[in-house]
């Protein structure tokens, strides 16, 4: 059994791909909190935060970011079937 497969060498929205990979990826963020600007003084009555300084979130990969690194994993990988 082979371990390549045949993929698209772009993902575009007609092929389907942006359809299926829009929000599978997430980016984790950390920020400051604005609320208490990380001030141990404030912070300690902060309820934005509870009470640590900071909080995450979860941000979609854009479909742009999507793209570059499939296009350019089509490109390092894809030289190889070419030799």
């Amino acid at each position: 059994m082979s371990d390549k497969v045949l993929m698209p060498k772009k993902l575009s929205a007609e092929n389907g791909a942006k359809y299926k990979l829009i929000g599978e990826f997430n980016q984790h963020i950390k920020v400051i909190c604005p609320a208490c600007d990380n001030d141990e003084d404030k912070q300690e009555d902060c309820e934005v935060c509870n009470y640590t300084g900071e909080f995450a979130f979860e941000v979609p990969v854009s479909w742009t970011t999507i793209k570059a690194i499939y296009a350019k994993a089509v490109a390092l990988f894809g030289e190889e079937q070419q030799q």
